[in-house]
């Protein structure tokens, strides 16, 4: 229900729709270059980035559910990218082409896919061996979370479904 809430409030904020494509870029690159280089900057000091990991393994009752995307520089590219996600979605052509096609049996079309896709995806785990290519999967499924049912969902069903 809280989604359906956060959704609608949204749809009506229309700064989300106007912003530029190269904005939505810019921010992102400004705030990956931001995290990676206060990421470095303590790696350099030799603080330990993980420590929270460590805390939460030995502290939580199910250690087993403790894993690197619930430290705070994984949080970070999560938000970022998730307004990547955003603006690539609304950008793409298939966002386009959806807006023609606005009828409620559309709509729950939409709706029963992308949580079809997004349970899917949400049910990747990535192996957390390699930090670094730990962070690029990650990276790139919290983007294709937003990206899924604003643009691939419904321009797919668009083209499918043709008005």
């Amino acid at each position: 229900m809280a989604g359906i809430m956060v959704a609608e409030f949204f749809s009506r904020v229309q700064w989300i729709y106007r912003t530029s494509l190269r904005k939505y870029f810019n921010t992102t690159i400004f705030r990956l270059s931001f995290a990676v280089g206060f990421y470095v900057l303590l790696k350099a000091l030799g603080v330990d980035l993980l420590w929270t990991l460590e805390k939460a393994q030995k502290w939580c009752v199910r250690a087993e559910w403790v894993h690197m995307d619930s430290t705070p520089f994984a949080s970070l590219l999560r938000n970022m990218d998730t307004l990547f996600g955003l603006g690539l979605g609304v950008h793409s052509l298939l966002y386009t082409e959806s807006k023609k096609n606005s009828s409620p049996p559309f709509r729950v079309g939409c709706i029963t896919v992308s949580l079809l896709l997004l349970h899917i995806l949400d049910g990747l785990m990535f192996p957390s061996r390699n930090q670094a290519t730990f962070y690029v999967l990650s990276v790139s499924k919290c983007a294709a979370a937003l990206f899924i049912p604003t643009a691939l969902v419904p321009g797919g069903l668009s083209w499918i479904f043709p008005v």
